[in-house]
């Protein structure tokens, strides 16, 4: 009967050990940005000179971020910290229903209307889940390549020529229809 007490607890084990190895463990030293407001809302930049876990290279910026939410996650980044009447780059990531992904040049206007430029658009069916984050690295090179990867993978699934090579000076997220979070400055 002891030995039947013991088989629970192992089974037990087994499974949180199982739970502490998946993708909420590798978000736990990012930050987290909730409450992403509406696509055509007032997004706010952040700088991302004051981000901790940024790679730097002679070529490139290199972040590393999550989503965590059933469809449409944004990810915004520019030159400056009020990006209005001037381009930014927006990767949209599990958009159309969580069916593709794209990357565009998007203008706005001082009073908030917005021109998409589609530079790249690629099928990523199920991209994102409601019920674990999805850890990505972009990165960002001065001649105007933009890639958007996996973390883990090797390739892209996203990668894309910006002719205006627009800085990762400031980023900002937002979302389409329904709540994300955002796991950023994730150490590597």
């Amino acid at each position: 009967m002891s030995s039947l007490k013991g088989v629970p607890i192992i089974v037990f084990t087994l499974v949180a050990g199982a739970l502490a190895s998946n993708s909420f463990n590798i978000i736990r030293d990012c930050k987290q940005y909730n409450g992403a407001i509406d696509y055509n809302g007032p997004v706010s930049y952040f700088p991302t000179s004051n981000l901790q876990h940024v790679r730097r290279t002679d070529r490139s910026k290199v972040f590393k971020f999550a989503v965590l939410g059933p469809m449409d996650g944004h990810l915004r980044f520019g030159r400056s910290q009020f990006p209005y009447d001037s381009n930014v780059i927006e990767i949209v990531l599990g958009g159309w229903r969580n069916s593709k992904s794209a990357g565009r040049r998007q203008y706005r206007t001082a009073g908030n209307r917005a021109t998409n430029n589609v530079l790249v658009e690629v099928q990523t069916p199920n991209l994102l889940s409601p019920f674990h984050p999805l850890m990505f690295v972009l990165e960002v090179f001065n001649e105007g390549r933009v890639e958007v990867r996996i973390d883990g993978q090797p390739q892209p699934f996203l990668s894309f020529q910006d002719s205006s090579r627009i800085p990762a000076n400031y980023m900002a997220f937002n979302r389409w229809e329904r709540e994300l979070i955002y796991f950023y400055d994730c150490p590597f």
